[in-house]
């Protein structure tokens, strides 16, 4: 057997390995609980409360822009509380790096497929009030 029909051999079967490994594991990847706890709290649709919605408002913000910078956050397990029934409640608050440029930190309650934010931990302006 030549060189060529060796090397044809062996890319015919190294090509039959990587189709069979794509077809059991597809298109995973390797995230961390935290992360795919952010991603299935941004993927379910938000419900505010009067004060959360009115704070939003005073940070000139809207639910799609949120959940865009939600990327830019991450969940505080130490803050928060999992288990608390009816819903668990999770502490998001910004990644290290992104501290300085997100001044506000909430709490969200897990609804099984609603994501619920009853409050915004921030410094408002005077001129803004939420009671």
């Amino acid at each position: 057997m030549t060189f060529l029909k060796r090397l044809k051999f062996y890319g015919i079967g190294f090509g039959m390995g990587l189709l069979i490994i794509y077809a059991m594991f597809g298109t995973r990847s390797c995230i961390t609980p935290n992360e795919h706890k952010m991603q299935e709290l941004v993927f379910q649709p938000f419900v505010l409360s009067e004060k959360a919605a009115c704070k939003l408002k005073c940070m000139v913000k809207n639910i799609p822009l949120l959940k865009i910078e939600m990327r830019h956050f991450e969940v505080n397990y130490d803050l928060s509380n999992v288990h608390k029934e009816p819903f668990g409640e999770y502490f998001i608050q910004p990644k290290k790096e992104f501290a300085d440029k997100y001044k506000f930190q909430f709490i969200v309650e897990d609804r099984d497929t609603i994501t619920g934010i009853n409050d915004f931990n921030v410094v408002l302006s005077p001129t803004c009030t939420c009671n």
